[in-house]
């Protein structure tokens, strides 16, 4: 990932709309693109294909 923790933190705090896939801050009740209230915290983790 990152090579610094500040710039992994300012990477991954970040809400995803489940409707149109923009990011969004962590503390966003709704999408700035499409106004989708169903946000989930974007994953941590590296998913291998």
């Amino acid at each position: 990932m990152a090579k610094f923790k500040e710039a992994e933190a300012r990477l991954l705090n970040k809400k995803v709309c489940m409707n149109c896939s923009a990011t969004n801050s962590i503390r966003a009740t709704r999408c700035r693109k499409c106004g989708y209230t169903k946000l989930r915290v974007k994953a941590k983790e590296i998913r291998k294909a």
